[in-house]
């Protein structure tokens, strides 16, 4: 199977700024406020990173699943990198493996259920 690497850039693209937006959200409520914006914001990320796997996997239908969980994931890698340049920039705490893990293996899943979303039809079942 050949990867269409313009399929997940465009993917990549749309989920990164949602999900950028999402996380400066959240960082910012959470800066001025006591109030925990943190859940409904992650579903808004997660939201993303599956709209950028349905953007890839509509445009190579022969393998949906495969290029909306790469485009979830580069966009992701693309988020982590950046976060943990600005975290370590402020000599923060940069985010334990464990979770770089778990979320890695959540935008991979969005990615998969974007790309399924893409080429499921009405009607038909699975």
């Amino acid at each position: 199977m050949n990867v269409d690497r313009r399929a997940v850039l465009a993917g990549a693209q749309l989920a990164v700024l949602v999900a950028a937006g999402a996380i400066v959200l959240a960082q910012t409520i959470t800066s001025f406020t006591d109030t925990d914006a943190n859940l409904p914001l992650y579903l808004v990320l997660l939201g993303g990173l599956g709209a950028g796997g349905r953007v890839a996997a509509r445009r190579q239908p022969d393998s949906p699943l495969t290029h909306g969980a790469l485009a979830a994931l580069s966009a992701y890698v693309v988020l982590i990198v950046a976060i943990t340049v600005v975290r370590l920039a402020l000599d923060r705490e940069v985010a334990d493996p464990v979770s770089l893990v778990f979320n890695g293996l959540m935008a991979a899943s969005a990615g998969i259920f974007g790309g399924y979303l893409a080429v499921m039809r009405p009607g038909r079942s699975a």
